[in-house]
């Protein structure tokens, strides 16, 4: 069954860099679902997330297929591709997270919006198509992608049993 991210491959040019990524992305599909419920979860409670910070949770967090024990590999050639991926399948999350330039751009087909002289407070520039359009009013899937559902994980290390960011505020300034 093709799924967004085949279709925006197949409207992308051809890499060796995408063409890896497509097929981990076929291989692992929950990559993609756990970093859209991821990035969903932080926006809840926060105005912006990092991409990077979430490739790198994802890689700690993920259970794959072979259990808890094994290792699983995410090539960080992957992560520039699943950003815009994900910011182009999901439009709402773009202006939320900071872009940096990337071989990525070229091949999807999209650019980094140039900064203003002036940044207001939080401000993330937004991914936009090649030819200046806004990402949301652009190229979208036939296919939109919804996450296929729980996504397994490892699970924490530890907990504090914290409830509230307060309390684990009060809880590392007593432990410092």
């Amino acid at each position: 069954m093709i799924d967004a991210i085949d279709e925006l491959v197949a409207r992308s040019k051809d890499h060796r860099e995408l063409r890896a990524f497509h097929e981990f992305h076929r291989k692992h599909a929950e990559v993609l679902d756990f970093l859209v419920q991821e990035i969903r979860l932080r926006l809840e409670r926060l105005s912006a997330f990092s991409y990077h910070s979430l490739w790198q949770y994802a890689r700690w967090k993920l259970e794959m297929e072979k259990g808890a024990g094994d290792t699983f590999l995410m090539n960080d050639h992957a992560a520039p591709f699943y950003a815009r991926a994900i910011t182009i399948l999901h439009p709402e999350f773009n202006g939320r997270c900071e872009f940096r330039k990337s071989k990525a751009d070229a091949i999807f087909g999209t650019r980094i919006e140039p900064a203003p002289d002036k940044r207001p407070r939080n401000y993330a520039r937004r991914l936009r198509w090649a030819d200046g359009c806004a990402i949301e009013r652009g190229w979208r899937p036939s296919v939109p992608h919804k996450i296929g559902g729980p996504v397994m994980r490892k699970p924490d290390i530890h907990t504090t049993g914290m409830t509230s960011a307060g309390e684990l505020a009060e809880f590392l300034e007593k432990n410092r």
